[in-house]
């Protein structure tokens, strides 16, 4: 496999990954939504548990979609460190940047989990997602 071959389907995963970006971000609108309608004493989009089972699988997306960054953007330096371009030190700060992602991801997960075993869904929570 040619090196612009491995650039297409790093390519490739990174528009799934964006896909699975833009599906985490609306499940968060609509959480956050729902968060409101509760507070003003309307009616809410979803239960508590819908909320918190949406939250659960929104997370899990978002720490996936990080992981999934960081593995495109590690392997496009190594291309890059292989083929000596330009963009070989951008693309380890990008590598490094995704890393941090995927670490506030993890930290974003504890949260969900630790809030799932007490039932209770908070809007930190859904901020930081």
């Amino acid at each position: 496999m040619t090196n612009n071959d491995k650039k297409i389907k790093l390519l490739n995963l990174q528009l799934i990954a964006t896909i699975g970006f833009i599906v985490a971000l609306f499940i968060s609108f609509t959480l956050t939504y729902d968060k409101k309608m509760n507070l003003t004493n309307n009616k809410r989009i979803y239960d508590d548990k819908t909320a918190q089972n949406l939250a659960l699988m929104q997370t899990i997306l978002v720490f996936l979609v990080a992981s999934l960054f960081l593995y495109i953007t590690y392997n496009q330096y190594k291309i890059s460190k292989t083929q000596h371009e330009d963009d070989e030190k951008d693309l380890l700060l990008q590598s490094e940047t995704a890393l941090l992602s995927v670490i506030a991801a993890c930290v974003g997960l504890y949260i969900v989990f630790k809030n799932y075993r007490k039932n209770s869904l908070s809007i930190a929570e859904i901020e930081n997602i």
